[in-house]
């Protein structure tokens, strides 16, 4: 019985992804042809797709997980809008979802020396305080929410990077694949909003929208292999336990 559910699960998951990844194909179109009706049907559908995938293929099922993916999608549902009030909302819920991500992958990995972090952090915020310094586009009033966003991505991919070279025990690549597609997602709404916001935004969010997509797709198959490592792990520590007691 435990078999026929989990290949159930399996065939689920599949067909999930396969929903995801063309939901992913029609936003990128509706991004090209500027149909805004289709990405407020479609944007949020993408993020209810892999919480919905995560909660057929996770046996952990982490409470942290959810909450993060709920400012994700009530931020990909109001950043859509053209009100200030909700774009502002839409700023403050994506601020609350990074900080989330970086809490739920320090716990997952069960990272307790930050000293790697402090250093890997540096080159990330010299980076992007240098972008900010030389942009002469940005409005007054989305100033200080960029320098919030930078130091959050900035400490989000020092916690990859750190991660990558200092715990070779527990390493996935996903986690390294989401980190660089989260940094060039971010660096191409940085460089799309800040210095050449003159174009047409045709130039940048269909490829916004395929980093966005395959990033977080990348972010659950990192979770679901460490939350599937943590538990082999368990279990192993489980029976020597048993063993050394008999």
């Amino acid at each position: 019985m435990q078999l026929l559910t989990k290949n159930y699960n399996f065939t689920q998951g599949n067909a999930i992804v396969g929903l995801i990844f063309s939901f992913a194909i029609i936003e990128v179109l509706a991004e090209l042809f500027s149909f805004k009706v289709i990405l407020f049907a479609f944007r949020p559908l993408t993020a209810l797709l892999i919480l919905c995938l995560y909660w057929l293929t996770s046996e952990e099922k982490s409470m942290l997980f959810f909450v993060s993916w709920f400012f994700l999608l009530l931020t990909s549902i109001l950043i859509l809008s053209e009100s200030l009030l909700f774009l502002m909302l839409g700023l403050a819920g994506i601020v609350i979802h990074r900080i989330l991500l970086i809490l739920y992958i320090i716990k997952l990995n069960k990272v307790s020396d930050f000293v790697p972090i402090l250093i890997a952090v540096i080159p990330f915020v010299f980076i992007f305080s240098y972008l900010l310094s030389i942009s002469d586009e940005i409005p007054k009033e989305s100033y200080y929410p960029l320098i919030i966003q930078n130091i959050l991505v900035s400490i989000l991919g020092a916690v990859v990077l750190s991660n990558y070279f200092m715990n070779e025990t527990k390493n996935t690549p996903w986690l390294s694949i989401f980190g660089v597609l989260s940094i060039a997602l971010y660096f191409t709404v940085f460089i799309e909003k800040c210095f050449l916001s003159n174009l047409p935004p045709t130039y940048f969010r269909p490829l916004g929208m395929v980093l966005y997509v395959t990033s977080y797709y990348a972010f659950y198959k990192f979770v679901i292999d460490t939350e599937r490592f943590n538990a082999d792990v368990n279990e192993d520590n489980k029976q020597t336990t048993k063993v050394y007691f008999k």
